[in-house]
């Protein structure tokens, strides 16, 4: 039997900024993304249920196809961090407004609008596009989705 006992940093009193929040989600898609990548590299296929001797699971979708309970995983995970690092006496410091940082604040925007694939569109195919999309799902056309700031 452990006798291991957790003790956590606490980090209860520590409060984010709008903009560290932003930061959130995004650590909170890239953890998904390394956690998907580090599955499917261990033989885990997507499947309706989870299922450990077939290797299979319904969360090896995009992140913004997750639902929302599985987001709040990795969200936690991330504002957790960023929490501790404050605690711990770092700064946060964006120098830049780069193309990447723009795309996010333009994806977590307009998390929840409706977008379809033009392509699949083209062939009678709705394919919904979500937010964090470069490139169409299901037949990999390049998006060129003009989001508004």
């Amino acid at each position: 039997m452990s006798t291991y006992k957790p003790k956590p940093i606490d980090i209860s009193s520590t409060e984010l900024t709008e903009e560290l929040n932003e930061l959130r989600e995004a650590i909170a898609e890239n953890a998904h993304d390394i956690w998907a990548e580090s599955r499917i590299a261990e033989g885990w296929t997507f499947g309706p249920n989870r299922n450990d001797e077939k290797k299979e699971t319904p969360c090896l979708v995009p992140y913004s196809q997750l639902p929302e309970g599985e987001k709040e995983y990795d969200r936690e995970m991330a504002i957790k961090t960023i929490k501790l690092l404050k605690v711990l006496g770092y700064d946060i410091i964006k120098r830049e407004e780069t193309p990447l940082y723009k795309e996010l604040l333009k994806r977590i925007r307009h998390a929840n609008e409706a977008y379809f694939c033009p392509e699949c569109l083209s062939k009678g195919i709705k394919t919904p596009l979500y937010r964090h999309q470069v490139f169409c799902d299901r037949c990999g056309h390049k998006l060129d989705l003009k989001w508004e700031e």
